[in-house]
């Protein structure tokens, strides 16, 4: 065991370096008119660390007007609801503000129902007094439900629009990246905050250098600066922890290229756990990418998404168009991992081993079908990175997939939500089921969505009416709506993983059989 000069785990960690991170949001947040901004960052990328720091910076620096900042890491005890949401921010924000405002504490304290409208009573009545600096760290997992919604957004733009308040949201996407519910996107909340994300990357070079000098206070040859960029591309969790080991019993004289070279080697298997969960934050798609890139050193014509995925963990860097430089240890990481190149037998031969791989399955057909509905591709996307870990939040997501399914095919089929007059009167016509002529009043929610979308496809005793969906799409969806209604009322029972697996391919042929009527309409086929 060696004593860590810098921790990089737990309370302990202290921010090293970012000071060009910290004076561009110090900047934002104190110009006459604050910005809103996100702050974006990879797992292990120190946004908590720099939060903490600027909370730090905000309330001992008298020239500013924030009297109160609030840190609330959403990553634990996450809000379930709208209610839970508003009930924890406004006990967070009286514990926050008590020192300063104790009455307004103690009005936030004992709020019980009207949780928005004392917040917003709150700032309303500091807004010629002072500012309070909000910052949502672990933003993305509140946003990993879709039981937030729209209207929770709203009434949290609303108290944006006080003088008094200024938000910072941390994630490891962007906020649009993140939102999962289509209703809530649509929400004027996201437009607040600056478009472009302050990214918390990797250290470059000479930020390597500047930690070498005057963090760690080393003398070092050039080909150890070098050295030890190539093994790491100045990922943070893993710099630091080569670090560690570099300065380990150090005996004063300059570094060399061979002590990088060891402490790399020594580093590695703690390093590995940090360089593992890296790798299964990229899609399997992304991962395939990374391959290519290990065995042939440089790639070009890469995704703008795959780009920043991959460069921002430190895997590799980006120049122009190609991706280039994979670091020393990801290298090692990947070369003591199966080839998922090999065999079949190898790739699935027992559940657990199936479980780490189905997931490039389905990313392979996902990346078969053309054309897919942006809202329906985060869905997907979105559900599969749940997976093999999180098979429920998963299960989850199918709920609002179906939905915008079937707004789709409303769509297509009718220009939105009512059923043609001259469909009800052939229907009467060929004696189809009385339960359709209730749709003339009330379009159908819930369930009854299938029955009159089996009409439209496969009706019982008349000609189909549909003019773009198919019956395979009314096969697919009737066939994954159990799964959606599974996911919304779980009641503690978990499925099987290899069970939702496979409704994560039912989904994607759901959505390729959706796009395909599309298309085929599209071209009058």
């Amino acid at each position: 065991m060696i004593n860590r000069k810098f921790p990089i785990t737990g309370n302990e960690s202290k921010l090293i370096g970012r000071s060009n991170i910290l004076n561009e949001i110090f900047t934002a947040i104190t110009k006459p008119v604050p910005d809103h901004i996100q702050v974006v960052g990879p797992r292990y990328s120190g946004k908590t660390v720099v939060l903490e720091k600027l909370k730090e910076i905000v309330i001992s620096e008298g020239g500013t007007e924030y009297s109160c900042v609030l840190l609330w890491d959403l990553g634990h005890s996450t809000p379930k609801n709208d209610s839970e949401f508003l009930s924890q921010f406004a006990s967070n924000l009286s514990e926050a503000i008590k020192d300063k405002f104790p009455d307004y504490s103690e009005h936030l304290k004992s709020s019980k129902d009207t949780f928005q409208q004392d917040i917003a009573e709150v700032l309303e009545v500091l807004n010629d007094e002072t500012k309070i600096l909000v910052i949502f760290d672990g933003f993305d997992k509140a946003l990993s439900s879709d039981k937030l919604t729209r209207n929770l957004w709203d009434q949290l733009r609303e108290l944006a629009q006080n003088k008094s308040l200024t938000l910072i949201t941390a994630s490891r996407k962007s906020l649009r990246e993140l939102i999962r519910n289509p209703d809530a996107q649509t929400s004027d909340f996201w437009n607040i905050f600056l478009s472009t994300p302050i990214r918390i990357d990797c250290f470059d070079e000479n930020e390597i250098a500047d930690i070498l000098t005057n963090y760690c206070q080393v003398g070092f040859e050039k080909g150890a600066l070098t050295e030890l960029y190539n093994a790491t591309n100045g990922t943070p969790v893993v710099l630091l922890e080569v670090l560690n080991y570099l300065l380990y019993g150090h005996d004063g004289n300059n570094i060399t290229n061979a002590l990088v070279q060891e402490a790399v080697s020594c580093s590695f298997e703690s390093n590995q756990n940090f360089i593992d969960d890296l790798w299964h934050d990229c899609l399997p798609a992304t991962q395939d990418t990374i391959r290519l890139l290990v065995e042939g050193s440089e790639i070009h014509g890469v995704s703008q998404t795959d780009k920043i995925s991959i460069e921002e963990k430190g895997f590799a860097r980006v120049s122009g168009n190609k991706l280039t430089k994979p670091s020393r240890l990801l290298q090692i990481f990947l070369g003591g991992l199966a080839n998922e190149k090999g065999a079949i037998d190898r790739l699935f031969q027992n559940e657990d081993v199936f479980a780490q791989n189905f997931n490039n399955v389905i990313s392979k057909r996902l990346a078969h079908i053309p054309n897919i509905d942006t809202d329906l591709m985060r869905y997907l996307q979105t559900n599969l990175e749940h997976l093999p870990n999180h098979p429920s939040i998963c299960l989850e997501g199918m709920r609002g997939l179906i939905n915008k399914c079937f707004d789709i095919i409303w769509n297509a089929e009718f220009g939105g939500k009512t059923v043609p007059d001259g469909h009800f009167d052939i229907w009467r016509y060929h004696r189809e089921s009385e339960r359709l002529q209730d749709f003339k009043t009330s379009f159908p929610q819930g369930g009854k969505r299938l029955f009159l979308l089996k009409v439209l496809t496969t009706p019982e005793c008349s000609n189909p009416l549909a003019k773009v969906v198919s019956q395979s799409t009314y096969v697919a969806i009737n066939a994954l709506y159990p799964f959606g209604d599974f996911g919304q009322h779980q009641e503690g029972e978990k499925m099987n993983l290899h069970m939702v697996y496979s409704s994560m391919l039912l989904a994607i042929e759901l959505v390729a059989s959706l796009e395909n009527d599309l298309a085929k309409s599209k071209d009058g086929v």
